[in-house]
């Protein structure tokens, strides 16, 4: 393993950063709670899930960092078992906050540490700290896809990759 090997999934972590702000941009709490049917989550219960999994991230990668939400949307599968959603400006605000963190911490894992042994199994990837990275960066992008779906069913403009 190299730093050099990190380097593009370091590329996809800042662009998944840029992505959920502008995926979320001009969204209110309205917006937020609209759910396109019984079955599907809304902004609120994926930005929050993200946002948690982002500070689950910086764990996996030694950060003290506490789940901005208390935990509840870290693993969460469905809204129907969250009994109160985050407000987006808080969402917002956390994103920010475990953004910085994770990518400090990006900065300066070692190669030693980037071919350790995961500490959790994650699917379709090497058993490593650079397969979790990989695997997790990826879970970002097919939320983000989600937010960039949602946007476009509540009628706003499409998501921007500037």
């Amino acid at each position: 393993m190299s730093r050099q090997a990190l380097a593009p999934l370091g590329d996809l972590f800042s662009l998944n950063t840029k992505l959920f702000r502008n995926a979320l941009a001009e969204l209110d709490e309205v917006d937020a709670t609209a759910r396109p049917n019984g079955h599907s989550n809304n902004v609120s219960f994926i930005a929050g899930h993200l946002v948690e999994t982002r500070a689950w991230m910086a764990r996996y990668l030694g950060a003290e960092t506490a789940a901005p939400f208390g935990g509840v949307l870290e693993h969460a599968t469905s809204i129907d078992h969250i009994p109160e959603l985050p407000k987006l400006a808080d969402v917002r605000l956390a994103w920010d906050e475990v953004s910085r963190t994770v990518a400090g911490r990006l900065s300066t894992l070692s190669d030693t540490e980037l071919g350790a042994p995961s500490v959790q199994q994650f699917p379709g990837v090497a058993n490593t700290v650079l397969g979790g990275i990989a695997f997790l960066v990826q879970h970002e992008s097919y939320h983000v896809g989600q937010l960039a779906f949602l946007r476009k069913y509540l009628g706003r403009p499409p998501m921007s990759y500037r």
